[in-house]
C-alpha cells in the first residue's frame, strides 16, 4: 500500500446501538493514535440499527472529523462482506483533499439538488477546485430520483466529469434508507464527496445479466410506476415469465430479475446492451410496480438473469478495466459499489468478488464499499460516448485511485 494513503477500519455487530457505534470507531481509531485523526469517515450500518444512537456513540469519540456514509445492505471490507454491523472506515492521505456537502428534502426536486451540492462542493473547495478528480454521491436508493440528481451534478461540473457512488440500501427490507453526514442521521438526502488532488483515477463496470429472450412492451407507465406490459398489470405479466410463487416475492425476487432495456451504444459485444433497471415497491391492489427509474412507454422490455460464475468473472473484468485505465498509475485505493442484487445470487460465494478484485489489484491495495440499490459512473471514461456517468442496476462500479505519474 502507498505511503500516503492510511487506511483503518473499525466494526461492531453489538445489539446496543450505541455501544455498536463507539465500538467501531475506537477500532477504527487506534491505528491513528492520540496526535493524528483521519480526513474523513465513511460510516456505513444494517437498517437495524437506531441511527442516532449509532451514530452518537461514534460521536463521542470523532473529533470533528467529517463524516459520511449511510445504511447499506453489507460493507465491503479487504478480509470480506460485513452485515448486521455498524462499520467505520477511516481515511487520511496527504496528496487528497476531500470536500463534503449535503443536500436535505433531495427527492422533492433532485435535478435541483444535484446542481445545488456540486455547486456547494466547488465553493468548498475553492483553489483545489483546479486539481477536482471525482464527485461522490451517496443518495436514497428507494427514491427513484437518482438519475436525475446525476443529470443535476452534471449541469455544473460538466457532461463528462467523473461521477461515481451508489445508491445507499436497508439490508433488502425497501423500507427506508438514511444518509448520515456529520454524525447525523438524515433522510430524502442526497450527499457529495469531491475529491481533488495530484492523482489518478479509473472506473470500471460490468454487469452479467442477459436476456432470458422473452420480449414484450410497457404500455402504460407514469414516471418510475408501471401500470401495464402488454394491457395486461404489471405484476401479472411478470407472473406469467416468473411464476406466480416468485412474483408473489416482488419486488425483491425483481433484483435477481430485473427488467433490462435494450441501448444503442457503441460496441455492444464488449459493454452490453441492456440497461437493467429493478424494482422498489409494489401495489398489489392496482397490480403496479415502480421501478428505480422510469421505463417509458412503448418501449421494449425483457426479464433477465445471471449466474454465480458469470457474476464473479464480470467483476474481475470490471477491476481489470479500472486497472487499465490507470494506466502505469500505482492503484493506493479501491472503491466497490455493488449492486445488492449480486450478493442475493452468490449466497455464499459472495467473497469469492470480493477475491476477483483482489487478484487484479493485489492484496496490498485496500478495497473498501458497500452493497447499493444502485450504482454510478461512466461505462467507460476513454471513449467519448460512454464517458458521461449514468445510472446502473445489477453492477459491480469499480472505483480506484492511484498515483499520478511524473
Amino acid at each position: 500500500m502507498a505511503d500516503d494513503i492510511i487506511i483503518s477500519y473499525g466494526k461492531s455487530s453489538n445489539e446496543d446501538s450505541f455501544v455498536a457505534g463507539e465500538e467501531a470507531i475506537t477500532k477504527c481509531l487506534e491505528k491513528f493514535g492520540a496526535k493524528n485523526k483521519p480526513n474523513i469517515l465513511f460510516v456505513f450500518a444494517s437498517s437495524r440499527y437506531n441511527h442516532d444512537d449509532m451514530l452518537s456513540g461514534i460521536n463521542q469519540h470523532a473529533k470533528n472529523i467529517p463524516i459520511i456514509g449511510g445504511t447499506s445492505g453489507g460493507i465491503i471490507f479487504p478480509e470480506g462482506i460485513v452485515e448486521k454491523s455498524a462499520c467505520v472506515i477511516a481515511l487520511s492521505s496527504k496528496k487528497i483533499r476531500l470536500f463534503t456537502a449535503i443536500s436535505k428534502n433531495a427527492n422533492a426536486n433532485p435535478q435541483k439538488a444535484g446542481s445545488e451540492l456540486a455547486e456547494s462542493l466547488l465553493g468548498k473547495s475553492g483553489a483545489q477546485k483546479k486539481n477536482a478528480k471525482t464527485m461522490i454521491i451517496l443518495s436514497d436508493g428507494l427514491s427513484g430520483k437518482c438519475p436525475q440528481l446525476i443529470e443535476g451534478a452534471k449541469k455544473i461540473l460538466g457532461q463528462t466529469f467523473e461521477i461515481v457512488g451508489g445508491a445507499l440500501s436497508d439490508d433488502l427490507e425497501l423500507k427506508r434508507t438514511y444518509q448520515y453526514f456529520n454524525g447525523k442521521a438524515c433522510q430524502n438526502s442526497a450527499i457529495g464527496l469531491l475529491i481533488c488532488g495530484n492523482i489518478a483515477t479509473s472506473t470500471g463496470v460490468r454487469s452479467g445479466w442477459e436476456s432470458l429472450g422473452t420480449r414484450f412492451k410497457c404500455t402504460l407507465a407514469k414516471e418510475n410506476t408501471v401500470y401495464k406490459f402488454e394491457n395486461k398489470t404489471a405484476v401479472d405479466m411478470l407472473a406469467e415469465y416468473l411464476g406466480k410463487e416468485r412474483a408473489a416475492k416482488l419486488p425483491l425476487i425483481g433484483h435477481q430479475y430485473p427488467i433490462g432495456i435494450s441501448q444503442d451504444i457503441d460496441s455492444p459485444e464488449k459493454y452490453g446492451n441492456i440497461q437493467l433497471i429493478a424494482p422498489i415497491s409494489v401495489d398489489k391492489q392496482k397490480g403496479s410496480i415502480t421501478f428505480s427509474e422510469p421505463i417509458p412507454e412503448n418501449t421494449d422490455v425483457t426479464l433477465t438473469y445471471s449466474s454465480r460464475n458469470t457474476i464473479i468473472e464480470n467483476t474481475k473484468q470490471a477491476a481489470l478495466q479500472a486497472k487499465k485505465i490507470l494506466n502505469e498509475s500505482k492503484p493506493m485505493l479501491v472503491f466497490m459499489f455493488n449492486s445488492i442484487a449480486r450478493k442475493i445470487v452468490l449466497g455464499r460465494r459472495t467473497n469469492e468478488e470480493i477475491n476477483a478484485v483482489k487478484s487484479v489489484f493485489g492484496n496490498d491495495v485496500p478495497i473498501i464499499g458497500f452493497y447499493t440499490y444502485g450504482e454510478i459512473g461512466p461505462i467507460d471514461k476513454r471513449i467519448p460516448p460512454l464517458a458521461e456517468s449514468r445510472w446502473h442496476n445489477q453492477t459491480s462500479m469499480i472505483y480506484a485511485i492511484g498515483e499520478q505519474n511524473p
